[in-house]
């Protein structure tokens, strides 16, 4: 076996300096590999290589960027001024930048191949970017020359021990047979639907280690690009932890009785209702609730900005801001515009691991299902959402808005059924009754515990939450919103 075929070393990769982006990997790039990274214009396959090249350089790693397009460096620099990873004091000893574009057109890819070489050699580079493949690829006489290109580099990679990108615009790698040469292959790209775009990662292939399967979402901010790791790739495969005897309660006396024994340490409830029935006020005081038991609590909101949600839930006995002041309760609000599925997992679970929270209320089940470009997925993201918050022992109570305000017909806007995501189920829904409109709550479901399911109606008064006890004279068709007595003849 020559020297070039020696097997890379698995336990000491090259990090890309991408957040997100090494675990989708296995741990980074294996050492020595030749790696594609391709993608339309704009899918942002430069700065993610410049981006890498910096990270590296900043460790004493030396990085060589050739550049084979007509774009000049000062131009490509002067783009990148802005991005935190840019550092101009690794110019030129940490980056070197070095065109290829005369020697490709003036030698072919035999000059091209003995400059990568030299530059290597002469700068002691552990890491070579090429930018522009197609070019090189265009300047092949025939797929021979191509293929004989991209094995050479791949013995001057295991021999000098450099580890290799090269970024094309081709239209995709399936469509080049000699890509399956290479260790691996990074697709990068932009999906547009209707007026809406976001950005996508995929490993079509990679050597030395297995990876997470499937398409990523990725993001590009002033700090680089930013991977977030499909939620159901790497969602934990064993059983959560038994909570044991560990019982949890909403504070509301009244609420509290219909289920003494309380909802299961852990578990995951459903709070359906339309707009003004309540949903925001019980999942306050659930986590008022624990944070008179010392807990650490998450409440993650998309319609109501903090300010506007801790004066509303004041304005109802339930006083939150000392809490939110020192550090035990964490308001993430998140405008419902266009957000990114996976970026709101990530938050929601990276804050409930650092702060070790217990209780958590996500208000707006449905604008997190909007975030979805494909709704087919829904089904599996929240059985992966609800199994990591089950293992990490938090609590946690969905908030569902429904369309009706009122009306014989029940719409749950979701795609995959409630009880595939919650244990509990709880309802509430306003009710015209005897002129007045009400609301209603009830009790669908409750796992491992017994619990009351008459109708109640559910009073929202400056002390807060009151369940009352059920209707004192025979009513009929309460659910359907639109209450009688029975043989009245009219509602």
């Amino acid at each position: 076996m020559s020297s070039s075929e020696q097997p890379a070393r698995l336990d000491a990769r090259v990090s890309t300096g991408v957040p997100g982006l090494d675990a989708v990997m296995g741990g980074g790039l294996v050492p020595s590999g030749v790696y594609i990274v391709v993608g339309e214009p704009g899918a942002g396959k430069t700065l993610f290589a410049n981006q890498l090249c910096y990270h590296q350089a900043r460790a004493g790693a030396r990085c060589l960027y050739v550049t084979l397009l007509a774009e000049s460096h000062a131009r490509m620099l002067a783009n990148m001024r802005d991005m935190a990873f840019f550092d101009p004091a690794l110019l030129p000893e940490g980056v070197y930048y070095v065109s290829g574009f005369r020697v490709l057109e003036e030698q072919g890819l035999s000059g091209l191949l003995e400059l990568l070489r030299r530059e290597v050699r002469n700068h002691n580079a552990s890491i070579l970017v090429l930018d522009g493949l197609v070019q090189a690829q265009e300047a092949a006489g025939n797929n021979r020359d191509f293929k004989k290109f991209i094995h050479e580099l791949q013995v001057a990679a295991g021999l000098a021990r450099f580890t290799a990108l090269m970024l094309t615009s081709a239209n995709g790698p399936n469509i080049h047979p000699e890509y399956t040469m290479v260790d691996g292959i990074v697709e990068l790209r932009e999906r547009t639907a209707g007026v809406r775009s976001w950005r996508e990662l995929q490993v079509r292939k990679f050597r030395g280690s297995p990876t997470l399967a499937g398409i990523h979402a990725f993001r590009i901010t002033h700090a680089g690009l930013e991977v977030f790791p499909r939620l159901e790739a790497r969602v934990h495969r064993s059983p959560p932890p038994d909570p044991g005897a560990h019982r949890i309660h909403f504070g509301i006396h009244s609420l509290d009785a219909l289920f003494p024994e309380g909802l299961a340490g852990g578990s995951t409830s459903l709070v359906l209702g339309p707009p003004g029935a309540g949903k925001t006020l019980m999942g306050s005081s659930l986590l008022a609730e624990g944070l008179r038991q010392g807990e650490n609590c998450l409440y993650m909101g998309f319609y109501e900005p903090p300010n506007r949600l801790l004066s509303k839930v004041s304005s109802a006995g339930i006083d939150l801001k000392g809490a939110v002041a020192d550090g035990r309760l964490n308001i993430l609000w998140q405008p419902p515009a266009e957000c990114i599925l996976d970026v709101l997992a990530d938050q929601l679970l990276s804050d409930i691991r650092k702060r070790k929270v217990k209780r958590v209320f996500v208000d707006g089940l449905s604008a997190m299902q909007q975030a979805a470009p494909d709704n087919s997925r829904m089904g599996s993201f929240f059985a992966a959402l609800t199994q990591e918050l089950r293992c990490e022992g938090a609590t946690t109570l969905f908030g569902l808005e429904t369309p009706r305000l009122f009306g014989p017909v029940l719409d749950v806007p979701m795609e995959v059924g409630p009880s595939a995501v919650a244990e509990n189920l709880f309802f509430l829904r306003h009710v015209e009754y005897e002129g007045r409109l009400r609301r209603l709550f009830s009790i669908f479901k409750l796992r491992d515990s017994d619990y009351d399911p008459t109708l109640r109606e559910f009073v929202i008064t400056r002390q807060g939450i009151e369940v009352l006890p059920p209707f004192s004279v025979a009513v009929d068709t309460l659910l359907t919103g639109l209450a009688r007595h029975p043989g009245s003849g009219h509602s």
